[in-house]
């Protein structure tokens, strides 16, 4: 039984390995995630700019961006800025998060439990910006400022 348990814990590792991080050249899947008042969207065919964060810091520079721009800004450029709330915890995101960013204009979506999001590539304190033609990912970066954030959604307006 010993062997049993110790094999399983040998085997973690492996089951929580992930496929290597979306680049260039690869094609996201559509999926749907909810913002942060519940209410769905879709990255699909007509998404040109995919930005994601995992941490506080990235947050706030997306905060700094956005928080003055009108509602439609983000839509109207098709860019979405999804984060990663899955190492919050549940009571921390239902009590003071969530209610602190449905009092912002731009939507922010939420990955609740890191299954929409696991595959984005993520740095620590940066915005994660995925370009994208007809889910084709054309680049990726990472901006460091609220500016570089503004500067790639108006690079996606038509």
């Amino acid at each position: 039984m010993k062997r049993f348990f110790f094999g399983v814990l040998m085997l973690l590792p492996l089951v929580g390995a992930q496929a290597a991080p979306l680049a260039v050249g690869d094609t996201l899947q559509p999926f749907t995630i909810a913002d942060q008042h519940g209410k769905s969207a879709q990255v699909d065919q007509t998404t040109r700019l995919l930005m994601f964060s995992r941490d506080m810091t990235a947050n706030k520079l997306a905060q700094a961006a956005f928080a003055t721009k009108p509602a439609h800004y983000l839509p109207d450029a098709h860019a979405l800025y999804a984060i990663d709330v899955s190492g919050m915890p549940k009571f921390v995101t239902k009590t003071f998060a969530i209610p602190k960013m449905q009092k912002y204009v731009y939507r922010i979506f939420l990955d609740r439990d890191a299954s929409v999001t696991t595959g984005l590539p993520a740095k620590k304190a940066l915005v994660t910006l995925v370009h994208l033609d007809q889910l084709k990912v054309t680049g990726v970066d990472y901006a460091s400022t609220a500016d570089a954030l503004t500067r790639a959604v108006e690079g996606t307006r038509p």
